[in-house]
Order: structure tokens, then C-alpha cells, then sequence
């Protein structure tokens, strides 16, 4: 079912027929294979303005660039037959960490074989350094804490990096925990991986097995690659998510019988709760004692037991997920108590739109208690996660709302629309929308740092072409400097907390400490 499901997705995103082209500048010719550095802060080119495609929005102060354009601080390009994976990592410091892997297409090597560098840059968009990683390849950032990156690879291996030097600090099969001969099993990966300090958490499953198949559930201690402890489960088609105490939540679904198990496991590897329920219920988002299933329902974190569904509940779920994040079902903003905010079609319950528009979506601002709807706005087609800063704001990543998203209208560097980068307040106000340049679809989840974001655009059409994700990395600046809130709103990899944040100031205890 699970190879169904990708299949399902992987329909919308890799859609049209075109060769890459970089929107703006003349036709890219092969080049020599090697990388052009980031442009330097204010260097590089001027953000173009939006055509008469895309509707420039009014001129504002609030928008760092000129014309009603966010200013572009700098971008990255990797080599032509190489395949990027960048899934909005970010450490407390503001530096970026991404993949960049030889394409199977251009390079005639086994995928195992395939060479892959992992590449860190610095907030100002400065290369710190390049690393080569070893086979098996397929190598990709999931997530930081403190002075470790930790990255996975083909057959389920994890490692966990220095984030100062990319040297590798230790490496783990967790394709040989689950299964004695992993390399018989060329379809096991780690579908899931957040951080539950101590523990990273992950889930390991075969893309290749039988519906039958049962996934790992694995704690592993993110200082030493040791396990913790194990569990085995249903496959788990949906990431993860942890709350702030360390439990985790996960559903195994069944799409065909519309039924889903549900659990939660404490940090300490002891079983919670597990329930059944009806349709497909994957945990979304957590907070506070209270638990997202989809875009449907809230249960008691507690218990599992129901609470409130959702005023989206009735609304068709989205039959793709925009982007590469390793959390696709990621994209709400939760803070129990205060608000949950999500994009979503329309929906028909009381406080619901009453007319559609071109871009068939809506940004919803729910009670975070019952459900019911608060605010509503028109969004375009494939809209990001809205992020939640500590200025009591909004970003949301969105194509204009008369975007009509056909089959080719809206991928590629040369798509018919551009996107915005919007500031909204928490009843839905807009404070500013800035045009993004190019045509790109920016398809990563934000990372954020002293008002910096930082985005992934996919800048080729179409993947059948030579199965190449082409992806620049650009930055933009805010027009006031901001962090991530630090709690109430879900990260890529499903938990609650960004360590892309800053730092945290020293505890009273510890300044006294330090003045004496």
C-alpha cells in the first residue's frame, strides 16, 4: 500500500514536459561538473518583478525588497546531474545543511555506489564546507540538536555528524536491527526520524514488503548510536510526531479497510495507549495534551480518546503532498489554547467559505478546542505550513489566489506562476505579501533565522525527463528580523520545537554564576 501511496503523490508533483530553465537568465549549458559557490550577501542578481501573471501586490514598507519583492540575501545551484535533497535544516546558529547526490541517470554507477557530499552554509551563504559521504548513498539531513547533524542512507543507516566539521561521529544499521541480512532487502528505509532527547526516534520499513509487513519502531541514543529500545508495528505511512514530554505518536493505516491503529509510546519505550479508528487518522501535530489526527480531528493525547473534529473534517484531503519535507502531514500550526491554522479545500460547515476560487484553497483558522472555524482566506494552489514566529506571526509560502494549477501551469522554473512570501497575523491578516523571484515552486519546509528564510525551489519540470531533482536553495530577508516560535507549530520531522530557533538566553542561575 505504501508503494501506492508514493505513487499517488509523486503524480502531482512531478508534473510537465519541459527541459530546466533557469527563469530570467539565458538557457543553462552543461557545465564543467563543478558547483558555483552561494553569491555573497547582496550580491548576485536583483529579484525580477512579477509579470503580468502574477499580480503584483501593493508596495510596502514591510517587504525587505524593492517593488513589493522580498530581497533575495543569496542562492545555491548544484552541478546539472546532480540531485539535491534539502528537507529545511537549519542549527541554532542559522547555518543550512543539505545533500548533493550523482544522478543515477547521468552517472552509470549502482544507486549504492552513487557519490554523495553533504554541504553546509553559513547564514551569510558561505560555503563552510563540503564532506563526502560514503556508500550506500541516498543520503539526507533530517534534523539537528546541538553539535550533531543526523543524516540517513540507503538500507536504513543512520549516522550522526560533528555540525562543525561534518565529520562523522557515528554510524548505525538500523536496516540490520530490524532484519539479520538487510542488503537482501534493497527497499528498507527510515520512512520516519525525530528527535526525543534523549533518543532520536525513527521508524524503519520495507517499501518493497508485503502488506503485511511489520515496521520497526526503534529509540536510539543520539550521543552513542546505541538502541534503547524496540518495538515492532503495522507500517507506518505517516511521520512521527513527539511532544514536549518525549511520547510519541504514531498510526498505521490501512486505506483500503479505512481503519487506523493508533499509539503512543513514552520516552521510555512503555506503551501509552493504542486504539482503533475508524478512516484514516495519522497523527498531524501535538501540543499541550493535545493530539492533530490529520486534518480531521483532535483526540486527549493522554488517552487517545476523542475531543473535537475539526470544521475540515468535511473537506476533500489533499491527494498530494507539496514538497520534501520528512514530515508531508506537517502542515499546521498548533498551540493548544490559542490557535491551529492550516490550509486546506474548502470545507461546509458552519463559518466555512461560500465561494470557491481559482486556487481552490483556503487557509483556516480553527478554535483549537472545538474545532470550529475562527477565520478564513483564500490561498493558491499548494500552500506551505504556515510558521508560527515570535512576533506573534504568520509566514506562509503561497501561489496567488487566481493560480489555477493544471498539469503543467504550476512546476518548473518557467511555471505560468510565481509565489509569495506572506506575513499574516493570528486572526489571518495580512501584514505583507512579497513576491518571490523566478517561477520556481518552492517545495521545502522554511527554515528561519534573524528574519533569514531559507527555501528550496524546484527548478525542473518534470522528473520522468532523467529523474533528476534539480533544486536551487535561495535565501530571503524579512523586512524585520524574527525567530520561530518556540513551541506551537510542527517542524519537518513532526515535532514541536525548531532548532533552527536562537539561542536561548542564560537562566538567571547561570548569569550569576558567570559574574562572579
Amino acid at each position: 500500500m505504501s508503494g501506492l501511496r508514493g505513487v499517488v503523490l509523486g503524480a502531482w508533483l512531478w508534473a510537465g514536459c519541459s527541459a530546466p530553465v533557469d527563469s530570467g537568465r539565458e538557457p543553462v549549458e552543461p557545465p564543467s561538473g563543478e558547483t558555483q559557490p552561494p553569491a555573497a550577501e547582496g550580491e548576485g542578481e536583483t529579484p525580477p518583478a512579477p509579470g503580468p501573471e502574477m499580480p503584483l501586490p501593493d508596495a510596502s514598507s514591510a517587504c525587505s525588497g524593492p517593488d513589493g519583492t522580498a530581497r533575495l540575501a543569496w542562492s545555491h545551484d548544484a552541478a546539472w546531474n546532480h540531485t539535491v535533497d534539502f528537507r529545511g535544516t537549519m542549527d541554532a546558529d542559522g547555518n543550512t545543511y543539505w545533500t548533493e547526490c550523482e544522478s543515477s541517470y547521468w552517472v552509470d554507477k549502482d544507486p549504492s555506489q552513487l557519490a554523495c557530499q553533504l554541504v553546509s552554509v553559513t547564514w551569510e551563504g558561505h560555503v563552510r564546507y563540503r564532506r563526502a559521504l560514503p556508500p550506500p548513498g541516498a543520503w539526507s539531513v533530517h534534523t539537528v540538536d546541538g553539535e550533531q547533524l543526523f543524516v540517513t542512507g540507503r538500507l536504513a543507516l543512520l549516522s550522526a555528524v560533528d555540525r562543525q566539521t561534518g565529520q562523522v561521529r557515528w554510524n548505525l544499521s538500523l536496516g540490520a536491527v530490524k532484519d539479520d541480512a538487510p542488503e537482501a532487502h534493497r527497499g528498507l528505509r527510515i520512512e520516519s526520524l525525530v528527535l526525543s532527547p534523549p533518543y532520536l526516534v525513527a521508524v524503519v520499513h520495507d517499501t518493497f514488503g508485503d502488506a503485511d509487513a511489520e515496521d520497526l519502531l526503534v529509540a536510539v541514543h543520539a550521543d552513542t548510536g546505541t538502541v534503547a529500545w524496540q518495538v515492532r508495528t503495522p507500517p507506518i505511512h505517516a511521520p512521527l510526531v513527539v511532544d514536549a514530554e518525549g511520547n510519541v505518536y504514531g498510526g498505521a493505516s490501512n486505506v483500503l479497510e479505512q481503519r487506523t491503529e493508533l499509539f503512543s509510546y513514552a520516552a521510555d519505550g512503555q506503551l501509552r495507549w493504542r486504539t482503533q479508528r475508524p478512516g484514516v487518522r495519522e497523527p498531524t501535530a501535538v501540543d499541550s495534551g493535545l493530539l492533530m489526527l490529520g486534518r480531521a480531528e483532535l483526540v486527549d493525547a493522554a488517552t487517545g480518546t476523542p475531543r473535537a473534529t475539526l470544521a475540515t473534517a468535511s473537506a476533500e484531503s489533499f491527494a498530494y503532498s507539496l514538497g520534501r519535507s520528512s514530515s508531508p502531514f506537517g502542515r499546521a500550526t498548533l498551540q493548544a489554547g490559542r490557535l491551529l491554522v492550516l490550509p486546506e479545500l474548502g470545507c461546509a460547515t458552519e463559518g466555512c467559505p461560500t465561494t470557491s476560487h481559482p486556487g481552490g484553497t483556503f487557509l483556516y483558522g480553527l478554535d483549537p478546542e472545538s474545532g470550529t472555524v475562527r477565520w478564513h482566506r483564500a490561498v493558491g494552489s499548494w500552500p506551505m505550513a504556515p510558521l508560527l514566529t515570535q512576533r506573534d506571526s504568520l509566514l506562509l509560502v503561497d501561489r496567488p489566489v487566481d493560480a489555477r494549477c493544471g498539469e503543467y501551469a504550476c512546476t518548473g522554473d518557467d511555471a505560468a506562476f510565481g509565489s509569495f512570501l506572506r506575513e499574516l497575523d493570528l486572526d489571518g491578516r495580512e501584514r505583507s505579501a512579497c513576491a518571490l523571484p523566478g517561477q520556481a515552486p518552492y517545495i521545502t519546509p522554511p527554515a528561519l533565522h534573524r528574519g533569514r528564510v531559507v527555501l528550496g525551489a524546484w527548478t525542473n519540470w518534470d522528473a520522468s525527463n532523467d529523474w533528476t531533482q534539480r533544486m536551487s536553495i535561495r535565501a530571503f530577508d524579512l523586512a524585520a528580523a524574527t525567530e520561530p516560535a518556540t513551541r506551537g507549530w510542527v517542524s519537518a520531522g513532526g515535532d514541536n520545537a525548531r532548532s533552527g530557533r536562537a539561542k536561548p538566553e542564560a537562566a538567571p542561575a547561570q548569569a550569576l554564576r558567570q559574574s562572579r
